[in-house]
Formats: structure tokens, C-alpha cells, sequence
């Protein structure tokens, strides 16, 4: 089955704002003809929200994978998105359009990009928790000891720290590497095809 999970792909709009039924050849996919199926809002909203939890967690896109959160910290900023309830926990048939949707979008040098940008976002979250706590120490009243404990924590602090730059440039290059990968992307009949070559729209 050649059929593509995209986010506009899962949700057809109207003129009026108003979801669409899926399309045919959505409604072939039994996942999204289940997920569709089984809201019984007027507006399908539950649909259009759960449809916007698959993409912030399964499109290497979407805002949430760009940013290197993790799956915790995604579904967070995707229920606030969708306008969730805070304790929505995604079911099995969620979880597995998410799955899909990531596995038929990732490619090689798509997760190198993606390991990339995780490092780096753990890596500014230990520095600015690790700041916080530093100077919440040293602004305090500290013996001798105290300092010559913190001093291995510092030293720590300050190669994270100086990692980034490094990490910075390695992304850069990852994300070329990412460019280059889907400017030579097979087409349908087999041939590369570089984007200067493509139509503007199919």
C-alpha cells in the first residue's frame, strides 16, 4: 500500500472551516477510517485534535521533533495545541498512526538531524537547570568545603556549555546532509529527481 500518512492527508477543510469526510482513498485506511468513524461530534473535533497529536508526534516536521522535544514534552505542547484535556493519554489506534506516520516520513539522515537537535535541547535544559541551581548556591552562605565540592560540578557546567557551538555546527551539517538526501530522492518511475526539476505542484 503506497498510501502516505501527511497531515493534509488525515484532515480536509472546507471553505467554511468545516472537516471533510476522509476521501476515498483515506477511507481505504482502516486506521483513519476508525479514527474518524468513532467521533460523534457534529464538527468531528475529537478528530481534528487527534489528528493534530499524530502530527506533532509523528511528522520528523512538526514543530515539536524540529525543537528536539522529547515524546512527554510533544504530547504536552500537542494537547495544548489541540485543545485537550491535560490527562489525554493517546490509545493504541493513535499511537499507531503516530507510528506509521513517523516510520513513512523518517529517513537516515532524517533521524541523524533529529538525534541532533535532542542532544542539544537536553543539553541547554541540563545547562539552564544546572545555572539555576549554581547560583542558587553560590548566592548562599558556603564554607570552603561546600566550594571545593561544587568546583567538579562547575568544571561539568562549563563543557556542556562549550559543546554547544560544536553541536551547532555538526547540525548544520546534518541538516545539509538532509537537504542533499531529499533532492536526490527516487521518483515514482525510479529516476532521481532534484527539486529544480519537479513540478510546482502534482
Amino acid at each position: 500500500m503506497n498510501y502516505k500518512l501527511m497531515i493534509d492527508t488525515l484532515i480536509t477543510i472546507d471553505e467554511d472551516g468545516m472537516p471533510q469526510p476522509p476521501t476515498t482513498r483515506q477511507m481505504i485506511d482502516k486506521d483513519v477510517r476508525m479514527l474518524y468513524s468513532r467521533d460523534k461530534t457534529k464538527d468531528k473535533s475529537q478528530y481534528i485534535a487527534e489528528c493534530i497529536v499524530i502530527y506533532y508526534l509523528g511528522d520528523p516536521k512538526s514543530p515539536a521533533r524540529q525543537s528536539g522535544l522529547n515524546e512527554a514534552e510533544s504530547l504536552k505542547l500537542a494537547i495544548e495545541q489541540a485543545g485537550l484535556p491535560k490527562d489525554y493519554i493517546p490509545d493504541s489506534l493513535v499511537l499507531n498512526l503516530i507510528k506509521r506516520y513517523y516510520e513513512q516520513n523518517i529517513t537516515e539522515a532524517g533521524k541523524v538531524v533529529e538525534n541532533m537537535m535532542q542532544t542539544i535541547h537536553n543539553i541547554n535544559l541540563y545547562v539552564s537547570r544546572a545555572n539555576d541551581i549554581l547560583n542558587e548556591k553560590l548566592n548562599g552562605s558556603l564554607t570552603l568545603e561546600e566550594l571545593n565540592a561544587i568546583s567538579p560540578v562547575l568544571d561539568t557546567f562549563k563543557k556542556q556549555a562549550s559543546d554547544i557551538p560544536s553541536l551547532l555546527k555538526k547540525l548544520e551539517e546534518a541538516k545539509q546532509n538532509l537537504m542533499y538526501e531529499k533532492e536526490t530522492e527516487m521518483s515514482r518511475g525510479g529516476v532521481q529527481v532534484l527539486s529544480s526539476m519537479r513540478a510546482t505542484d502534482d
